[in-house]
């Protein structure tokens, strides 16, 4: 899909489809006027008949008829100006695209409403929305689905900074689509060597290292939690550690990814309905890796190792059991209480190795807990962090990216729900407080390290949106946030 800057007024563009956004507060005056006028009132009228009132993503269309160079017009509602940002400009462009495409269009214009936001930052976020919007997982099916839209216009902006804009926009949405479709894969194409060939061939595409430590790399080296995991699936568990150097000698930000490519919750088994979406539970390593992409190829000058801790869950006569206990890379012991706790045993081994690689800091996320959609639903990640200035950094790239993040305590006494009798630690303290014993679990393997962790257990897979077209699937949640962490970082 081409996405152009175009300088033309929307009433004179030739294209399938014109998307204007329109605010609640905003429903006459302007361009709403001009196209108002051109279709013989159809606008007000719509507007009279509370068929359009501008709420947010409502939508109203029409056909023009030959009265404006579009073939049709398509209101979106913006809701409230004063509430409206760059989070929002994204979503317009996704439900935009989105429309366009159902409608079988070839072209969209999409008008930039009167906004507070850098020609670069506009441009980046129509372009993510666009791009995130139309993405559809090809499937397995016989006819795959087609994609009609060819080509979208931006209207409303021009100059070096826009046009730089769309091109990081452009990566970024690349990146994250990469995620979601790695996410989309059953686990019967995409089990763990699988997903460490495609973090191997795109390092070879993007241009970072990549190693992949196998099942007797891993025994080696002694990362019993990883193995242990794994150790009754067909398909044995892998580490891989990505590597990009942006700043040769600088600083290095570690971010680290759970990538359970299936979890049947092993010998405490899950309940049949539902268990088919456990195939996302490798969305925090595909974060990653989409990340890593996506950090590579806007060059940007900072280190950054990226480590998706990969495995499957699944009961054998060689699974791990409730009641075991296994030795973790730095040493720490774990006993296991309950087998589908099983992501935070997998990171002890690949936060603990990052935090040897001796990196500045570490941000792991993760599909942890359903505790996490109590609290939250899915609307929010969970951060779970002990270290304020890494804490306050996430949660302002994760507003500057538009991803919603939320911030839990992390008191002291939460430390005692982990304690075990024969370990160093128990991974599943029971119900309280469990997304935030979850996080905390983990950061005992960061050492000093600054670490923070992003429980995406709710919004790394959602219903339809207009960032997400298909029912139930990836939304390739934490790239976005991870790539402009990188970059403030780099600062």
């Amino acid at each position: 899909m081409d996405i152009i800057l175009n300088r033309a007024h929307a009433t004179r563009v030739s294209a399938d489809v014109l998307a204007v956004g329109v605010f609640s507060d905003q429903l006459e005056g302007g361009l709403l006027t001009e196209l108002d006028q051109a279709l013989d009132g159809a606008i007000q009228a719509a507007i009279a008949a509370d068929e359009f009132r501008g709420r947010w993503l409502q939508t109203w269309s029409t056909l023009t008829l030959g009265k404006l160079p579009a073939r049709r017009i398509l209101l979106i509602g913006l809701g409230p100006s004063e509430t409206f940002t760059g989070r929002e400009l994204r979503m317009m462009a996704g439900q935009a695209g989105m429309s366009a495409d159902q409608w079988k269009a070839k072209t969209l214009a999409i008008q930039l409403p009167s906004i507070d936001l850098t020609p670069e930052d506009a441009a980046s976020s129509l372009t993510e929305g666009v791009l995130l919007g139309c993405w559809q997982f090809a499937t397995y099916k016989s006819e795959p689905p087609k994609q009609w839209l060819e080509q979208v216009w931006l209207l409303g902006l021009a100059g070096e900074d826009a046009e730089a804009g769309l091109a990081r926009g452009r990566v970024i949405a690349q990146a994250q689509n990469l995620t979601r479709e790695l996410g989309a894969r059953p686990s019967n194409h995409l089990y763990p060597a699988k997903l460490a060939e495609a973090a191997v061939e795109a390092g070879q595409q993007h241009g970072f290292d990549v190693e992949v430590f196998d099942e007797t790399r891993l025994a080696e080296m002694g990362m019993g939690c990883l193995l242990g995991v794994g150790q009754g699936s067909a398909y044995p568990p892998r580490l891989v550690v990505m590597r990009y150097e942006g700043k040769p000698g600088g600083p290095t930000l570690a971010l680290v990814g759970k990538g359970i490519t299936f979890d049947s919750g092993g010998i405490s088994l899950k309940s049949a309905p539902g268990m088919e979406d456990m195939k996302y539970d490798m969305l925090g390593a595909a974060a990653v890796l989409g990340a890593l992409v996506a950090i590579a190829d806007l060059a940007l000058p900072i280190n950054v190792v990226g480590l998706m801790a990969v495995a499957q869950n699944i009961p054998s006569g060689t699974s791990y059991k409730p009641g075991d206990v296994l030795k973790a890379f730095n040493g720490k012991t774990i006993e296991i209480t309950n087998t589908d706790a099983e992501g935070r045993v997998a990171l002890a081994d690949a936060v603990s190795y990052a935090a040897h690689l001796g990196v500045n800091w570490i941000v792991e996320t993760s599909t942890l807990t359903g505790a996490v959609m109590v609290a939250l639903g899915h609307e929010a990640t969970a951060l779970v962090s002990q270290d304020d200035a890494l804490a306050a950094l996430v949660l302002q790239s994760a507003e500057s990216a538009g991803e919603r993040v939320w911030r839990l305590p992390t008191y002291p006494e939460f430390r005692k729900l982990y304690r075990s009798d024969i370990a160093d630690i128990k991974n599943a303290p029971g119900r309280d407080a469990g997304t935030i014993t979850g996080g905390m679990i983990i950061a005992e393997f960061a050492g000093t390290v600054p670490f923070a962790h992003l429980d995406i257990a709710g919004t790394a897979w959602t219903d339809r949106g207009p960032l997400n077209r298909v029912k139930n699937s990836p939304t390739g949640v934490m790239v976005r946030t991870f790539v402009e962490l990188a970059g403030r970082l780099s600062q």
